[in-house]
């Protein structure tokens, strides 16, 4: 790109987000007809679309290509962990009952209670602009399911015993030191915890960022967490001066069995000055079926935990906006299955890598949440979201945990790396690689996929995740001499928000560097050998499909715009209703298009039963045996999925997870009633 086509494609940049911040979104420019109603881009006109700055021949120019980030050294910024957020109260320290909650231990907002009274509280103000939310679950106005014996169903009772503070703040972010920027960061969104200053973050010692904290859960212990906004606020669905997202937000639990006035699905919005307060009672899915866990106390069936959730913005219409600004952040459980101490035995003897006996070690060392999130920025660094391109958002750097292709310095002993895609739209083919030039790929041992354990181990060489899918994987360091450098690269080419083309990249792009250090004093690893077809957890019984209902799903666009069986999201459409305790088959086809689409339903895991028409190769079949909530659905292709619908109810949707077209009306509202 020479400079002429440079300042070209920096002015449009500047024109679109001017655009939007002056209030003409997609809907309002194909009124205005400067959006083609048959593309859903803007008119290729220079200094308007970036097609026509690019000269570009496909509907949105190619990141890398035809738009250009500012330069950066790969693997010059070290990886930064999530900071590790802990409650700010527990009920061990105020005598056992949330009975002895006071309002003075919260920031705002006076204690926690099971129904909505504090006027800071967004139930209120969200029933007031939508009282037909009253009715939306069994509670009347949004009251807490499970809080304490207002609810009919005893089984389901769980009062929270941890309480967190989360807030939802703009602060600085250093996307890497080379950027234009500099060590000042630009404006981002984030998760942070109470004591957070503001400032700068991605470099040692910061507590915000993007992606935000890590919160570690156990079954058994109910949570609270309230999410208090305070972002900078704008009238309701205006775009906020970043250029892209909106400061009402939606804190969705990906995918957690949880209540649907907590599931932060994208009818429940919490407004700036505000707050949501969200209940996870840590339950497994089966309460009602009467399933008892091997620990007494923990009601449901053990065999439906669930592993690496995280937690991420939900808003409808800015879905894929505001999780782009930052909203996102870990957050794994631990059961007696999968205990989150190595040096503690499980029900079935399995002891995943946490911390070494050493006295350098600190919790949760080798269990390392990783999010992988690919951003574009103009040519004077500054993010940029192609709010133009309806196909997704795609961009030309790799960021790890909020930092562009870092390096990231190990022991020499084994290590759960936690995979997690954020999105908005890219899909990964994942490799791993011993040696800057090499190519030698070395095995990847998988133990977890959309955060199940899997029923088994499996070792192979590389596998494809698409949004939002999480991998857990178990590598071991200690395998190789110090100073050795590992790779983990992507093959998959993708050069449109459409999905991969199913091409391999003979190198492909390396997103973090491992560097092996020798073994500090004392360094142990009291974690368990893990190979090929070792027994994790066992799968719960199948769905009788004899006697389950089948219902299709059709993912497809018309005259450009999403839809799911032919409709285009409302939310006051009815929602459809599925019965609590009943069980499914669902099948998803793709209607049509060179699109791939990540279907998450949310609420419930489901099984894979049948699919035909995936891209092949498809090496990642074999680690999609067990439960999941995330179903890649090339195109052309059609899955079929048993599901269950169990415990709590209420509202919840399902919706593509390349959430630009989730945005854009690909999402259905169910009910269990």
């Amino acid at each position: 790109m020479n400079k002429q086509q440079e300042r070209l494609v920096q002015r449009t940049m500047d024109v679109q987000r001017e655009l939007v911040r002056s209030g003409l979104d997609r809907r309002n420019l194909m009124k205005l007809g400067v959006l083609g109603a048959g593309t859903g881009m803007l008119l290729p006109i220079p200094g308007l679309s970036l097609r026509a700055a690019s000269a570009g021949t496909i509907a949105c120019p190619v990141p890398g290509k035809d738009m250009i980030s500012p330069k950066t050294t790969p693997f010059k910024d070290a990886f930064q962990r999530l900071h590790e957020l802990k409650p700010t109260v527990s009920v061990e320290n105020i005598g056992g009952t949330v009975a002895n909650l006071t309002d003075a231990m919260f920031l705002r907002g006076g204690k926690p209670t099971a129904a909505p009274t504090n006027a800071l509280d967004s139930k209120l103000a969200l029933l007031a602009h939508h009282p037909e939310l009253a009715t939306a679950t069994p509670n009347a106005n949004l009251a807490h399911q499970g809080w304490d014996g207002t609810d009919k169903n005893a089984g389901l009772y769980a009062a929270p015993r941890d309480f967190y503070e989360l807030r939802q703040l703009e602060h600085k972010h250093v996307w890497h030191s080379d950027m234009p920027a500099g060590a000042g960061g630009q404006l981002a969104w984030g998760y942070a915890p109470l004591a957070f200053a503001g400032g700068v973050t991605g470099v040692a010692g910061s507590i915000a960022g993007v992606p935000g904290p890590v919160l570690r859960h156990h079954y058994g212990r109910s949570v609270m967490i309230r999410q208090y906004n305070e972002l900078p606020g704008t009238a309701q669905d205006a775009v906020s001066h970043l250029g892209f997202g909106t400061s009402t937000t939606c804190t969705h639990m990906h995918n957690h069995h949880t209540p649907s006035e907590s599931d932060g699905g994208p009818l429940y919005y919490n407004y700036s000055g505000k707050f949501w307060d969200h209940h996870y009672p840590n339950l497994y899915a089966g309460i009602n079926q009467g399933f008892v866990s091997p620990k007494a106390g923990v009601r449901g069936d053990y065999r439906e935990a669930l592993g690496s959730l995280w937690f991420h913005d939900h808003k409808h219409d800015f879905t894929s906006q505001n999780v782009y600004a930052g909203l996102f952040a870990a957050c794994p459980i631990y059961d007696e299955v999968d205990t989150g101490d190595e040096t503690r035995i499980g029900t079935t003897n399995l002891r995943f890598p946490t911390h070494s006996q050493d006295a350098r070690s600190f919790p949760y060392e080798f269990d390392v949440p990783m999010f992988f999130h690919d951003r574009q920025f103009d040519p004077l660094g500054v993010d940029f979201f192609p709010l133009a391109c309806l196909d997704g958002a795609i961009g030309d750097k790799l960021t790890v945990n909020g930092t562009i292709q870092p390096y990231f310095k190990v022991q020499p002993r084994k290590y759960r790396i936690r995979m997690y895609n954020g999105g908005p739209t890219r899909f990964y083919w994942w490799w791993m690689r011993q040696g800057a030039t090499g190519a030698t790929y070395l095995p990847m041992t998988v133990i977890a996929n959309d955060g199940n354990l899997l029923p088994r181990a499996v070792v192979q060489t590389n596998f494809k995740q698409s949004v939002a899918e999480r991998f857990d994987l178990i590598i071991d360091f200690s395998k190789f001499k110090p100073g050795t450098e590992i790779f983990f690269t992507n093959r998959a080419e993708q050069i449109s928000g459409r999905g991969p083309n199913g091409k391999l990249l003979t190198k492909g792009e390396d997103a973090l560097k491992f560097i092996v250090e020798a073994a500090r004093p004392g360094l142990t690893d009291a974690s368990t050998a893990i190979v090929n077809g070792t027994a994790l957890r066992p799968l719960p019984a199948a769905v009788n499909t004899a006697t389950s209902k089948t219902k299709q799903w059709v993912w497809a666009s018309s005259s450009n715009i999403w839809n799911a069986n032919g409709q285009v999201f409302d939310r006051y459409a009815a929602p459809y209703a599925i019965k609590e305790g009943s069980s499914e088959i669902w099948e998803h086809k793709n209607g049509g298009g060179s699109w791939s689409h990540p279907i998450h339903p949310h609420y419930e895991e489901g099984r894979i039963i049948g699919s035909k028409g995936a891209a092949q190769p498809d090496p990642t079949k074999t680690l999609e045996t067990g439960r999941k909530d995330v179903y890649r659905l090339d195109p052309s292709a059609t899955m079929t999925t048993a599901m269950r619908f169990r415990d709590y109810k209420g509202i919840y949707p399902m919706h593509c997870h390349n959430v630009v077209h989730e945005d854009h009306g690909m999402m259905a509202m169910f009910k269990i009633v």
